[in-house]
């Protein structure tokens, strides 16, 4: 064996130690920064860490455009808009950004102008026609939303 003077052993020292700090911390790091809670507090805290949701109706109304009518019960985030709830419904949703947010140009497959130049897509939110875009209305618990094809707009 051979020895080592006491400034190599203080290197060695703090290299292994250096070393050993770093795969701690990569170890941390990949497993989601904090160690999993366990026992009594672990499903408590988990359900603390799951975020907040409200239930909301939406209802897609295709029966101007020779479509169907159906209603899917959807829970979402707080902070959710009319359009993230109608993505949540699973319908095949065609939209853009536009300058007032999302345009929804077409759903399952109708699109706006399929019916005549006026034919597209509105929605509602508790019966009531909202003045703002799909994606810039946020839903609260228990609201309806009826998205409707129309074949000509009319106030």
């Amino acid at each position: 064996m051979t020895k080592r003077n006491p400034i190599e052993k203080n290197l060695l020292t703090r290299l292994a130690a250096g070393v050993a700090a770093f795969a701690l911390a990569l170890t941390v790091a990949a497993c989601g920064g904090t160690p999993a809670a366990t026992g009594e507090g672990a499903s408590a805290d988990a359900g603390q860490e799951q975020q907040a949701t409200v239930a909301v109706s939406v209802t897609i109304d295709a029966t101007a455009g020779e479509g169907e009518s159906s209603t899917v019960d959807v829970d979402v985030p707080e902070g959710s808009t009319v359009y993230d709830a109608l993505v949540a419904t699973g319908a095949d949703v065609n939209a853009s950004d536009s300058d007032y947010g999302m345009y929804v140009a077409g759903i399952n497959g109708l699109a706006g102008g399929d019916f005549g130049d006026m034919s597209g897509w509105m929605f509602e939110v508790n019966g009531k026609m909202a003045e703002v875009g799909c994606s810039q209305l946020e839903v609260a618990d228990g609201d309806a939303i009826t998205w409707t094809y129309v074949t000509e707009f009319t106030e």
